[in-house]
């Protein structure tokens, strides 16, 4: 396994702990009424919210670096078209950690960036893997985008976004890992 795979395996896995120690943590927290976000809310809910911030700030941090070393080892249109999306998501990730609720508009913003290129990114991995005549693996990334807006466009019986946020970041977090493991990352 090439080193750098590693970084993908650990950055779709990383945040998980530190999540699930912040919920832990937080008696109040409710999947139907609240964000993950409000987990991070350092106003709110400090010192837990440094726990959940480091997670999500490690985690995109590790998952912009795999990104970007698979773009410089692959130079090819199939390789770039999502790697460089996917160095864009995790960085996004990180800014999620380092804006966190309280800091206001450029929360919601980056929040609602990181969720949509997600999306993007596993629906042009699925196309490049198509071409590159890899149909299981472009089928399974087609489906885990569709799959990730699907559950955002639905009017859910819930006022927070828990449970989307997290059911759309598990299922990139599976298909990062099946990437990260591939042998050509196709």
């Amino acid at each position: 396994m090439k080193y750098y795979r590693i970084l993908g395996l650990v950055g779709a896995i990383i945040a998980y702990p530190f999540i699930v120690v912040s919920i832990f943590l937080t008696p109040w927290f409710n999947f139907y009424n609240n964000a993950l976000s409000d987990l991070g809310n350092i106003a709110r809910n400090s010192p837990v919210a440094y726990i959940f911030n480091t997670g999500l700030f490690l985690s995109g941090f590790l998952v912009a670096s795999f990104a970007s070393i698979h773009s410089l080892r692959n130079r090819s249109w199939r390789h770039l078209s999502w790697s460089i999306l996917l160095v864009l998501t995790g960085l996004d990730l990180a800014l999620i950690g380092i804006f966190p609720e309280d800091a206001g508009r450029i929360h919601g913003i980056v929040s609602v960036i990181f969720f949509s290129l997600m999306i993007i990114v596993m629906f042009v991995y699925g196309f490049s893997s198509i071409v590159s005549k890899n149909h299981l693996t472009g089928l399974l990334a087609f489906v885990s985008s569709i799959a990730s807006a699907t559950i955002w466009i639905v009017k859910w019986g819930w006022r927070g976004v828990a449970i989307q946020e997290t059911l759309t970041s598990l299922i990139a977090s599976i298909w990062l890992i099946i990437v990260s493991l591939r042998r050509n990352n196709m």
